[in-house]
């Protein structure tokens, strides 16, 4: 185990460089990094600064942070141009960190490299670049959809397009902000916009105009109460009705602003408006009053201390006092007026003989710039081949995963239409064999039919025979059994025919077989009651075991259909004297109905028979009845549709029991 003092000792270098690390982190590029970096070359001492930035920006190097080394560049870069005014050394912290940014894609930091530029560009009055580099931050930002930076940029734009005149340019640029202000709910920043705007027409002497868009921005300068804003614009609506030769406007407008201005005790607002009103009256030949307002001019001028209301003051007075015969006075005013001129001028000479060496000293930095534009497009342009060759790459795969994906498809669709082929050909044999086998049943039918129906038909034929033709040789006794006879014959060729009835409108679907509830040993009872005299004419007794009422739920009419067909079938195949039990019995899901009798019993031969129409298992009875065999066929059918079943356990010579079943639910 390692002692604590050696744990220490390997953890120290571990510790100072994370600490260097969270020390060297500036605050993330966001939409407030400029404003907070601004804040602080404002704030903090500028050698300090300078000094601590450029540590950051070694150690950021040191560690290969170049996300870092291009945001400490840019900060020494706004130092200089903000603070020592050192032009050229501020364009080659922006140029290297411009190059850090493209070479790594950073977009945000792009955007802030790009907007510094500008600003280097636009300190020497060198507005084509100026505008370049602004339109190349408003693009990047278009991604990174920082809103208000996007205004700001716009609002920039804008200005240096009225620098270079191009003012159809700027008023775009107004109008879009305008427009986004309307949508933001912005007051503030909508009245800006009309009074440039307004501005922009006056440039170009479209009075009427501008006085509409400064009217606008009036009006939202009353509403947020912008006092001094207020009185800016009718100082420049009053310009323009002054422009326009409407004195009385130009005047009321003029001293509104003056009202305000006093009240804010304002004395550049003051020298602004004295002077407007001074040339007002000197352009209307009114020179005392001119003079009296170009005195309050030129004392709020001076404590302003803005030069060219100063000069300006100068100029109106002397213009004034000429007006007065007031010659003396007038050329002292114009000496005043061509002393401070001449300084003002040599001023602006040497700041644009300045703005040439920076302009010429930046000119040699644009070179660095062509050649980063030149690597970036050709960097896109590669990109651009290799999207391309991507593209064509990704395209071709897709092609061949969608021509194998036909393939496929019809491979299976082929397949599946075999399946379906194969299955239809199967059906359609099934059915074939279907319909022969119904045919065939048709015809055992019919033959079933024809058979029994030719017995009873005959014997009521030979009946009614000698009846016809020997009623006079016939006696008393032998009429009762022929009639006895023919009442017998009668009677089975109606059960016959009430059976066949029943199993027609079975297979027709004209029975409809709703279950309701029903009382099952009533059922029972009912054809107990109904044949009792039938069996009773072989003295045969039939008994119920059943008593208590049982509910089921079925369709009552085929149930009773069927129970009469077993019990009648038992008094036929069982001898005189002979016995027949119904009964039910259960289970969890079915009542079991069940039919037995002591008669002669069936073969298993029959038995496996019994219920299949196609198979002619129709025998006499004990006492030589008749039968079909149908009723059986039909007491199947209709249990079956009920949701039972039925079947029969039968010895010869024994006897048969016959059963079905009821769903309990």
């Amino acid at each position: 185990m390692l002692s604590r003092g050696i744990k220490s000792i390997l953890l120290a270098p571990l510790l100072l460089l994370l600490t260097f690390q969270l020390n060297a982190q500036p605050k993330q590029v966001t939409a407030d990094w400029l404003d907070d970096l601004l804040n602080e070359i404002e704030k903090e001492d500028t050698e300090k600064l300078i000094e601590a930035t450029k540590i950051n920006l070694q150690e950021s190097r040191d560690i290969k942070r170049y996300d870092l080394e291009s945001q400490y560049l840019k900060k020494l870069g706004y130092i200089h141009l903000l603070k020592t005014k050192n032009l050229e050394l501020a364009m080659e912290y922006a140029v290297e960190s411009l190059s850090i940014d493209e070479r790594h894609d950073y977009n945000a930091q792009l955007l802030f490299s790009n907007m510094l530029l500008a600003s280097i560009f636009k300190e020497v009055d060198d507005y084509y670049n100026a505008a370049e580099f602004t339109e190349k931050a408003l693009r990047i930002n278009r991604d990174l959809n920082f809103e208000a930076l996007q205004i700001s940029l716009k609002q920039q734009l804008g200005d240096i397009f009225v620098e270079m005149a191009a003012y159809e340019k700027a008023q775009e640029q107004y109008e879009n902000i305008l427009a986004y202000a309307k949508s933001s709910r912005y007051p503030k920043l909508e009245a800006t916009n009309w009074y440039q705007i307004g501005l922009l027409e006056q440039m170009q002497n479209n009075h009427q105009l501008a006085i509409n868009a400064l009217l606008n921005a009036l009006k939202i300068h009353r509403r947020i109460n912008d006092l001094d804003k207020e009185a800016t614009t009718l100082l420049a609506i009053g310009k323009s009705y002054d422009q326009m030769d409407s004195y009385e406007k130009a005047l009321e407008n003029y001293k509104v602003a003056l009202n305000i201005w006093r009240s804010l005790d304002s004395p550049l607002g003051l020298a602004k408006v004295y002077n407007a009103l001074g040339a007002l009256f000197n352009k209307n030949k009114e020179f005392q009053r001119a003079t009296a307002n170009l005195r309050y001019a030129l004392t709020n001028s001076q404590k302003s201390q803005n030069q060219m209301l100063i000069m300006e003051s100068y100029r109106l007075m002397s213009l004034a006092n000429k007006g007065l015969g007031k010659f003396k006075e007038a050329f002292e005013y114009q000496e005043l007026q061509s002393a401070l001129e001449d300084f003002i001028e040599n001023e602006k000479n040497d700041r644009a003989i300045l703005k040439m060496q920076n302009r010429y000293t930046l000119g040699k930095q644009q070179n660095t710039i062509d050649q980063l534009e030149f690597n970036k497009v050709q960097r896109e342009n590669e990109l651009t081949e290799r999207t391309r060759q991507n593209n064509f790459l990704t395209i071709l795969i897709g092609l061949s995963i969608v021509i194998l994906m036909l393939i496929l498809i019809l491979f299976i669709t082929q397949r599946k239409s075999n399946t379906k082929l194969k299955a239809a050909n199967e059906e359609i044999q099934d059915k074939n064999k279907e319909l022969e086998e119904v045919n065939a049943t048709k015809d055992k039918f019919f033959s079933i039919i024809s058979h029994d129906l030719k017995g009873p038909l005959n014997s009521l034929t030979s009946f009614s025979g000698l009846l016809m033709n020997h009623t006079d040789s016939l006696s008393k006794e032998e009429i009762q059994m022929l009639a006895k006879d023919l009442d017998k014959s009668l009677k089975n060729l109606f059960a016959l025919l009430e059976n066949l009835l029943q199993w027609s409108r079975s297979q027709t679907g004209n029975i409809e077989f709703k279950k309701e509830p029903f009382n099952l040993t009533e059922v029972l009872k009912k054809n107990k009651d109904l044949l009792t005299k039938q069996a009773g004419n072989k003295q045969i007794e039939i008994e119920l075991k059943q008593e208590d009422p049982i509910e089921v739920k079925a369709h009552e009419q085929s149930i009773d259909t069927v129970v009469r067909n077993l019990v009648s079938n038992a008094i036929k195949f069982t001898n005189e004297r002979g016995k027949i039990k119904m009964g039910v019995s259960e289970d969890d899901t079915y009542y079991y109905v069940k039919v037995a009798d002591n008669g002669v019993g069936m073969s298993p031969k029959i038995v496996d028979q019994i219920f299949k129409i196609d198979s002619k298992h129709s025998t006499q009875g004990t006492a030589k009845e008749k039968g079909t065999g149908l009723g059986l066929i039909l007491c199947k059918e209709f249990v079956e549709k009920n949701g039972g079943t039925i079947g029969v356990k039968s010895k010869e010579d024994k006897g048969s029991m016959f059963y079905f079943s009821i769903p309990k639910n």
